[in-house]
């Protein structure tokens, strides 16, 4: 095993140099006995374990509930951490139970009538995942009690009671307490050598059991994961008898070995252990450990295998037909024989989809991976229907398509981040590549968009971000241009050659060389909307969907010929692709569907109906 436990023992080491020698006593509004009979104490929120958990017992989601620990001596106290849900079986049971979202903790202070009061709002761990909340707590020098009160809570999905895994009081650094002294000495002394080695060889045993049965054997499964996530056993016990309760959490480090032991096993149970092995590190530790936890979820979703069917039309995942944005906008184009294509951006590849929603085609390696690779930066690991590279065929987040019209099909050209243009021929492959001239960290994620690429007139035009240029279709820079009014959050090809670029709600009209002509959309979209798109369908007729649902289409830019609502709720950063008043609209990694027409003939009986 890669990982030795003299890091944990530094660590160890580390946070016991603050912890008190005295006692500490918890309590609470109310303490859950579950219907499996099991009870959660006010001490088990004060235990250091974070397989423990508080939960109040009284009716509703926990407002009002309170938990407190009272010391028996004045303590500095500078922050309270509070890790809050039920992390037993990480997010899903924290989706399961209530668990707080506004807090008022309350320091008692020696020779102060009111207690020190911080209220703080947590963000959810069911969306967030597994966290640890620290509040700060100023004039705390002389702190003899500590409450926390939950004022809010987020509604359990199965379950009411609010759930605190664990709490702890952390003050400043200052001289060691003998007891911690004591504790240091011995884990450096032989005896404290000899305990480690032995639960050294505990963890191999248990991870060559597992691996000798067939089907693994879960108790020393159970086994890694608690020491993962609680500490290893002769330190949990040494603690419990030394440290003050509230004190705990800070002075048992997860067991690293058995953290590695759990990484090579490739279980996915243990998934929840390493997030809460994570919990329970600070800093670099914290950092790693959280990083393998993603990699390990993005590996497990992976290798666990696709669906076998996808709903028509997309929905999020890896698997062929799903589609992740990421929440970055998927760009969707159709050509001029009916095929619908999408920039899968994510997933780093373009898929091909019907009119019927099934996915045809895709373009990209062939090979899904966990990646973190992301606009030339990182993020956290994810399963991607693509492997990202920089050879043909590849994609790294293609972000934006084109068509140049065929004889027989279309030429599909995808924009990806990595500032490439992939050239999809007639032969239905990847034929040709071309380098774009731009930096990489000129366009971002995160703000809808912007890298586009439009075909007009026999040539190509990018715009990456506050820039312009023009190729020709052999990939030759003809001009290059700036945009003087900034980033453009869409573009669409006009007649004459010209282009479109949109800014807040105006469609400002460009040359292919960068000449600024004017707004020409002049207000014809009225208000209330903020992301939207535009494009042409095949009789060049312009067409533009907003975020509150509607598609708009024009006589002539500026000139309404009618509008329909084709989706029932909001969209976030919306693309629309139309052929023959059918509207084809991307947002939140599915494509909705509609027929304009048909909703524009029922919108008219609506109305005639409503005026008889």
């Amino acid at each position: 095993m890669s990982w030795t436990l003299r890091f944990s023992l530094a660590l160890a080491l580390t946070c016991l140099a603050t912890t008190p020698a005295f006692a500490a006593y918890p309590k609470a509004s109310s303490e859950l006995k579950d219907i499996d009979g099991e009870r959660h104490p006010a001490s088990a929120a004060f235990d250091g374990l974070l397989t423990t958990a508080w939960a109040e017992g009284e009716s509703g989601q926990g407002e009002g509930s309170w938990i407190e620990l009272r010391l028996d001596r004045p303590t500095p106290v500078q922050s309270v951490s509070l890790w809050p849900g039920n992390l037993v079986k990480g997010v899903r049971s924290v989706r399961e139970s209530a668990r707080p979202h506004t807090i008022t903790v309350e320091v008692s202070v020696s020779g102060s009538k009111e207690p020190i009061r911080v209220e703080h709002r947590v963000l959810d761990p069911s969306v967030k995942g597994p966290m640890r909340v620290d509040v700060p707590i100023e004039g705390g020098e002389k702190a003899t009690a500590v409450r926390i009160t939950i004022d809010q809570a987020y509604e359990g999905g199965l379950y009411s009671d609010a759930y605190i895994a664990e709490i702890a009081l952390n003050f400043a650094a200052g001289e060691k307490p003998a007891a911690v002294q004591r504790h240091e000495d011995w884990l450096a002394s032989e005896s404290g050598q000899k305990a480690a080695a032995e639960n050294r060889e505990d963890i191999i045993g248990l991870f060559d059991k597992i691996n000798a049965e067939e089907f693994g054997d879960r108790d020393s499964l159970l086994e890694l994961m608690e020491r993962a996530s609680d500490g290893a056993p002769y330190l949990r016990q040494r603690v419990k008898s030394s440290v003050a309760a509230g004190f705990r959490m800070n002075a048992l480090p997860p067991d690293l070995d058995a953290v590695e032991a759990l990484l090579k096993l490739k279980d996915s149970n243990a998934i929840p252990a390493i997030e809460r092995a994570a919990l329970r590190s600070t800093g670099k530790v914290a950092r790693v450990l959280r990083t393998k936890a993603a990699y390990f979820k993005a590996y497990e979703q992976m290798v666990g295998g696709g669906r076998r069917n996808m709903a028509p039309f997309g929905e999020t995942g890896w698997e062929k037909g799903a589609l992740q944005g990421l929440g970055e906008p998927l760009d969707i184009l159709i050509d001029g024989f009916g095929g619908v294509y999408v920039a899968d951006t994510a997933n780093n590849r373009v898929q091909r989809f019907s009119f019927q929603g099934i996915a045809e085609k895709s373009w990209g390696d062939q090979e899904p991976d966990v990646t973190d690779d992301w606009f030339g930066r990182r993020r956290a690991f994810y399963a991607s229907g693509s492997r990202p590279g920089a050879e043909r065929g590849q994609f790294r987040q293609p972000v934006s398509l084109t068509r140049i019209p065929g004889k027989l099909n279309d030429t599909i050209v995808a924009l990806d981040a990595a500032g490439r243009l992939s050239f999809i021929g007639e032969s239905g492959q990847v034929e040709k590549v071309v380098e774009l001239d731009v930096s990489p960290g000129d366009i971002s994620a995160g703000v809808g968009g912007e890298g586009h690429l439009v075909f007009v007139k026999k040539s190509l035009v990018v715009i990456w971000g506050n820039e312009g240029f023009t190729l020709s279709l052999e990939g030759e820079e003809l001009s290059r241009w700036p945009i003087k009014r900034g980033v453009p959050t869409a573009a669409v090809a006009l007649s004459g050659g010209k282009i479109g670029l949109a800014f807040g709600r105006s469609l400002m009209m460009y040359s292919a060389e960068g000449f600024e002509y004017g707004d020409i959309l002049a207000g014809a979209l009225g208000e209330g909307f903020e992301a939207w798109d535009l494009c042409l369908d095949e009789d060049n007729k312009l067409w533009a969907v907003t975020d509150t649902g509607f598609a708009t289409k024009f006589k002539k830019p500026g000139k309404v010929d009618y509008q329909v609502k084709v989706s029932p709720y909001s969209l976030e950063v919306p693309k629309i692709a139309v052929f023959d008043d059918l509207v084809f609209v991307t947002s939140e990694d599915r494509i909705l569907r509609a027929d304009a027409l048909e909703l524009k003939a029922e919108a008219e009986q609506a109305e005639e109906e409503a005026g008889e």
